[in-house]
């Protein structure tokens, strides 16, 4: 698998927000369409892949994406 780690030092995401990221149309933003995250989720599962998101209580926000890597 390749693993690929995105993370900030924010505030972290809320667990009840956390819980409804990916689905479709879930914004908490005024201008967002909250399709992002749904698609990449799509998008990497297509690929048999996994994408996870991870708050720790310190705060922050880990995105982790795994794709298998291909055989050559």
């Amino acid at each position: 698998m390749c693993e690929i780690a995105f993370t900030d030092a924010g505030p972290g995401i809320p667990d009840d927000v956390r819980d409804k990221v990916f689905t479709p149309f879930f914004t908490t933003k005024s201008r967002g369409s909250g399709l992002g995250l749904p698609t990449a989720k799509r998008f990497v599962e297509a690929h048999n892949g996994q994408i996870a998101i991870d708050c720790p209580p310190q705060g922050g926000t880990t995105v982790v994406v795994r794709i298998p890597m291909s055989a050559s």
